[in-house]
């Protein structure tokens, strides 16, 4: 509960973030290796019904490799899985699939970010 001066604001991820990790672990085999999220509509629904004002936008982020990238979401604490994971270990050679799979453009290996956020509407 707010205090009638009060302000809820909030950030979360959304449906399409990491997608660049689903990619390219998907070449290698069919287990989660990183978090799905909410979609916009889906989040935006739930801020309408609490009066909530929603907006978002992608952030995406290059790094000069996988394992660069692979570290930044560690860095931040998004390894964790919800599912769980498997417990393999990452050899040279699973990394060189990886980065042979993993997006990326002039500025080097993509990671995205679907960042929606909420605010209460005053």
């Amino acid at each position: 509960m707010l205090r009638p001066d009060g302000m809820l604001l909030f950030s979360t991820l959304g449906d399409g973030s990491l997608q660049e990790v689903h990619e390219a672990w998907s070449h290698l085999d069919a287990l989660p290796h990183a978090n799905r999220f909410l979609s916009e509509p889906q989040i935006a629904a739930a801020c309408h019904a609490e009066h909530l004002r929603c907006t978002s936008e992608v952030v995406t982020l290059h790094f000069p490799d996988a394992l660069s990238a692979m570290r930044s979401l560690k860095g931040i604490g998004a390894t964790h899985l919800h599912q769980g994971r498997d417990g393999q270990v990452l050899t040279r050679q699973r990394l060189n699939q990886l980065e042979a799979h993993w997006p990326r453009d002039r500025h080097g290996y993509r990671l995205s970010y679907h960042l929606i956020y909420g605010v209460s509407a005053s």
